[in-house]
């Protein structure tokens, strides 16, 4: 597995390859890392409004947009996903 963090439109686009069958699960575990400052150890996923999801053959993308007068730093997005994401990452 995996993934990459990419700036775009004042959030960021994560895509996270070879998921499949696991992509729900990937999405429920980052929706609960946004309410627990302890979920993760960089605390980054606490800053996100919303994540849009689509699936497209076994990858998994999601569109992160932050909290209002939040921003979202790629560099602890990635640290929550290593933490998040099996260790093959």
């Amino acid at each position: 597995m995996r993934f990459s963090v990419e700036e775009r439109d004042g959030g960021l686009s994560v895509r996270i390859d070879g998921v499949a069958g696991r992509e729900q699960a990937l999405v429920d575990a980052i929706r609960a890392c946004r309410t627990s400052a302890w979920a993760c150890p960089s605390g980054e996923c606490m800053n996100i409004a919303e994540i849009g999801e689509r699936v497209e053959q076994g990858t998994l993308v999601l569109a992160l947009t932050p909290r209002p007068a939040a921003r979202l730093d790629a560099r602890g997005i990635e640290q929550c996903l290593r933490y998040m994401l099996p260790e093959e990452v």
